[in-house]
């Protein structure tokens, strides 16, 4: 085995074992067991009008371990897009340009041995016109529930938010809550769920955006947002500032369907592809048309 996998796996040995030592870890073995660490990459994706990959690029390719980087360009070399609004007349050599985030996931198997596999992707365009984008208007973040801050509950909530023409939040979901620590028990787990995801969903009901007027998003009877939102504790794992290409372990929690959007409509998609905590993912960018996975790693 080289150098790069033994370290990967010493990495995620270590990472994992976290889950072994938390607070609440005390007879809950199968729910351990559910543990995953990823490692949320950037970059950018160049495509050609019929849908076809020209290019990809990740950021920081220093900062990522050997294997992970070998199990995307496997992938992504395999790729092909949906592309919509394609204006007329566009040359066969123009180059549609979006941004991307890969989720790369790994799991602990057997005799200290893991599998690598592309979790999610998200894709938006690279430059948005002026107006054609819903952004916030008002936008207070959410209270830490104080139940949630004494037993050192930490998670992410990915909030899925439908907005009217008039800016207002007609509805709201949490598509998915990951834990960043274990319950002895599955119900307990899902209870801390409720708790940071009811908290997501009082304070985004409470904000307004600003709606695109114009191009194609100007016509639609409602918008679609994404929302990560974070809940971390001031000195705990979660809290410090976590390097570009550094695994995070967490306990992943059930994707909820929504009613507003099909999900062949955006395949390849999962919540926790989106990247970074308190910004705002509205679509409107590519969608793949091929696998998001056609090979798998482990050692």
């Amino acid at each position: 085995m080289n150098a790069s996998r033994v370290a990967v796996r010493f990495v995620l040995m270590v990472t994992l074992a976290w889950v072994a030592t938390s607070a609440w870890a005390g007879g809950a073995s199968e729910l351990r067991k559910q543990a995953e660490a990823s490692v949320l990459l950037t970059g950018t994706v160049e495509v050609a009008p019929d849908g076809s990959l020209r290019s990809y690029r990740l950021d920081h390719p220093e900062m990522i371990d050997a294997p992970v980087l070998e199990l995307i360009d496997r992938n992504v070399k395999r790729w092909s897009f949906e592309v919509d609004s394609v204006p007329e007349g566009l040359p066969a050599s123009a180059t549609i340009v979006n941004s991307m985030s890969i989720l790369v996931v790994a799991k602990k198997l057997e005799n200290d041995a893991y599998a690598l596999r592309l979790a999610g992707s998200y894709f938006s365009p690279k430059d948005q016109q002026p107006g054609t984008e819903l952004a916030y208007k008002r936008h207070m973040p959410p209270t830490y529930p104080f139940d949630a801050v004494r037993a050192r509950v930490t998670g992410k909530v990915y909030l899925l938010v439908k907005v009217g023409r008039d800016g207002t939040v007609e509805d709201a979901m949490a598509e998915q809550v990951n834990l960043g620590a274990v319950a002895s028990t599955e119900k307990e787990m899902e209870r801390w769920r409720n708790v940071l995801a009811a908290s997501a969903l009082r304070a985004v009901k409470q904000w307004t955006f600003t709606v695109p007027t114009r191009g194609e998003p100007a016509d639609q009877p409602y918008f679609l947002a994404r929302v990560p939102v974070e809940y971390s504790i001031h000195g705990s794992r979660t809290a410090k500032p976590r390097k570009y290409g550094e695994w995070a372990t967490y306990i992943p929690g059930p994707r909820h369907p929504n009613s507003w959007e099909a999900v062949e409509d955006n395949p390849g998609f999962a919540p926790d592809a989106l990247a970074a905590n308190g910004s705002m993912y509205t679509g409107g960018g590519l969608r793949l048309k091929s696998p998001l996975q056609g090979t798998v790693d482990g050692g």
